[in-house]
């Protein structure tokens, strides 16, 4: 079973989201790269003021909800599952 990154955004609307991804093989890059795609993921849904609550965490179990986020190798970021 695979370990995740998970982090929680609010928005306006009021809007929460909990976004998570597969971490395969451990790379510190992907690990920063994660909150940065996920924010921009939202905001070109049509969030505005997307802002991180509680701390970002790595090797978590899969959550139960949420956004799922996968890592695009060709486009070396990550994009809706």
């Amino acid at each position: 079973m695979p370990l995740y990154y998970v982090q929680n955004f609010t928005y306006d609307g009021p809007g929460s989201s909990k976004m998570y991804g597969a971490m395969g093989a451990h790379n510190h890059d992907q690990a920063n790269q994660f909150t940065k795609d996920c924010v921009a993921y939202l905001k070109g849904i049509g969030c505005t003021n997307v802002q991180e609550t509680g701390s970002f965490a790595s090797n978590q179990a899969e959550p139960f909800k949420g956004k799922e986020m996968s890592w695009d190798v060709l486009q070396s970021k990550w994009v809706k599952a």
